[in-house]
């Protein structure tokens, strides 16, 4: 976790966000957000950390009701090969992923394991058809890693870094999830 973000500072990006609505320009489309984490963290094989290079995407769906519909999914690179996992959000359904919008940026935060959190912000270009991202992951001041669940596996691993880079950003027409 590459940064240190105080938790007064997640809660209220994560309560705040949610509260805002979709911009119109975007209703009927989705969002695709790329990015690669490389990452100190413990494994299936070892206590000690190893480092793990994983790709991430997010795609968000904006209803033609303006309702957001999230997934995350990961890639993780083992020694066995490349493993995938994916969580579902649905705003405003009792999910920990907060997704916002102020103008023309995107604001995605979620909670990741017991001490971190990530941050996704989008920024659009003036007629919504482009977009640029930025990925930034962080854990609480004071503790040397994070507990995470993984989507991939279903085990707990300790992430003691996380250096996030590679962010794309694209909008697409129609439900990236299908019909």
């Amino acid at each position: 976790m590459s940064l240190r973000i105080p938790a007064a500072i997640i809660v209220l990006a994560m309560t705040a966000s949610g509260a805002l609505a979709a911009p119109t320009q975007l209703y009927g489309k989705s969002v695709v957000v790329g990015w690669t984490e490389n990452r100190m963290q413990t494994t299936d094989a070892s206590p000690v950390p190893q480092p793990r290079t994983a790709t991430g995407q997010l795609s968000v769906y904006v209803s033609d009701k303006g309702r957001a519909f999230s997934r995350v999914s990961m890639s993780v690179n083992t020694p066995r090969g490349t493993r995938s996992g994916q969580r579902d959000a649905v705003q405003g359904e009792a999910s920990a992923r907060s997704v916002g919008f102020h103008g023309n940026s995107m604001t995605v935060s979620a909670p990741r394991g017991d001490a971190g959190a990530m941050m996704i912000a989008v920024t659009f270009d003036s007629g919504f058809q482009g977009c640029s991202a930025h990925v930034v992951t962080g854990k609480s001041g004071g503790a040397a890693s994070t507990h995470v669940h993984s989507m991939v596996t279903g085990r707990t691993y300790d992430f003691f870094s996380v250096k996030t880079s590679g962010e794309s950003c694209s909008i697409q027409s129609g439900n990236v999830f299908g019909n």
